[in-house]
């Protein structure tokens, strides 16, 4: 029995969508004989040549059924990590518009195979398997494109339909960096002296953008389309690089406040020597840690740069801090378990404060 069948729902049309949400399809136009008692629908994701994910379900002998490939889509990023975009930024430091290379976002595209599994006792009670086809008569049906990252709960409820639940929904969003980045357009972003952004920094003539766009700003382009500005504070910042929900690499600056701690544990134990007549011990005590950690604070923000600070950066599972001209891998840890963003009783501005230990020892 030949299964023509229509994918629809978060699915190909080139759009592209997050890895690390939820991607739903809906396979329709399903045919199954009258006397099978099982009607499966088996899904598989392909990315590379290989089968990367296996979805199947009995669909009750109904003609349409769903199916979430979030999973399937999240292992076709299992083996990616982030040091090239760490070592770009590296590069970046000392980049000038001029000499910085423009940066894209990866994507990878994946394919679809489907099979209507039945057993009819027409065949003598023998499971049937039967690869289906699209509308052109793809066996191998051609699907979308993903990123890594994902949308929040709260994007995603603000969707109307889950057919847009696709990055272009996001686009034009952030004025700058388009879906890559989070930061809020409603205020300009303070940074040091001497601090790399992720966004354009269009004051005095040369920019030292990275990453989404890094590049010049064009005639054609004009500074309204990056705008609002960076604001340079004529004080010392630490640069920051995490991974936004997005899946980009973000970057934002922190104050450091006068505040270092070393940790420093020590073990004792017990060192019995060789027997002799009269019984020795003594105690031997190993050192371990050494890792730094410094206070560091957000300094006062808007509302809605205290809101990206405690949702993006506190709330992101990769750092990295410029730490004598290398970027070093760090925990990131709020000084408290609830961060006040505003209070209208108080007259100032919010401000997050956090603590940052190196990953490494010594």
């Amino acid at each position: 029995m030949a299964n023509i069948v229509t994918v629809s729902g978060m699915f190909g049309n080139g759009k592209t969508y997050f890895a690390d949400a939820p991607v739903i399809i809906n396979i329709s136009g399903l045919q199954w004989p009258a006397s099978s008692p099982f009607n499966i629908v088996r899904v598989y994701v392909n990315y590379g040549g290989k089968r990367v994910g296996d979805f199947h379900q009995d669909t009750g002998r109904q003609s349409s059924i769903e199916f979430n490939i979030q999973s399937a889509l999240r292992a076709i990023w299992s083996d990616y990590d982030y040091t090239d975009e760490v070592g770009k930024a590296q590069a970046a430091t000392t980049a000038t518009s001029v000499a910085a290379k423009e940066q894209s976002r990866a994507m990878r595209s994946y394919t679809l195979e489907i099979f209507t599994e039945y057993l009819s006792s027409d065949d003598g009670g023998v499971f049937t398997s039967t690869q289906c086809t699209d509308d052109n008569g793809n066996k191998l049906i051609p699907g979308g494109k993903c990123l890594l990252g994902g949308m929040t709960e709260m994007e995603r409820s603000l969707i109307a339909n889950k057919e847009d639940a696709d990055v272009s929904h996001l686009e034009h969003t952030n004025l700058r960096n388009g879906d890559a980045s989070t930061k809020p357009t409603s205020s300009p972003e303070l940074v040091g002296e001497d601090s790399i952004t992720s966004w354009v920094d269009v004051q005095e003539g040369a920019t030292r953008s990275l990453f989404y766009p890094s590049k010049a700003i064009t005639a054609e382009d004009g500074q309204s389309a990056h705008a609002p500005i960076v604001l340079r504070d004529y004080r010392p910042y630490v640069d920051f690089l995490f991974v936004n929900r997005r899946g980009a690499i973000e970057t934002c600056s922190g104050m450091m406040k006068e505040d270092m701690n070393i940790t420093v544990e020590t073990q004792q134990y017990a060192h019995a020597g060789r027997p002799t007549f009269k019984p020795e011990r003594s105690l031997m005590a190993i050192a371990s840690g050494g890792r730094r950690s410094w206070g560091m604070s957000s300094g006062y923000q808007t509302r809605d740069w205290a809101e990206w600070w405690t949702l993006e950066f506190l709330m992101a599972k990769q750092w990295w801090m410029l730490y004598k001209g290398r970027y070093v891998p760090v925990i990131v840890e709020a000084s408290k378990k609830s961060i006040d963003i505003y209070d209208k009783t108080k007259q100032q501005m919010p401000h997050v404060d956090f603590t940052v230990t190196l990953a490494l020892e010594g």
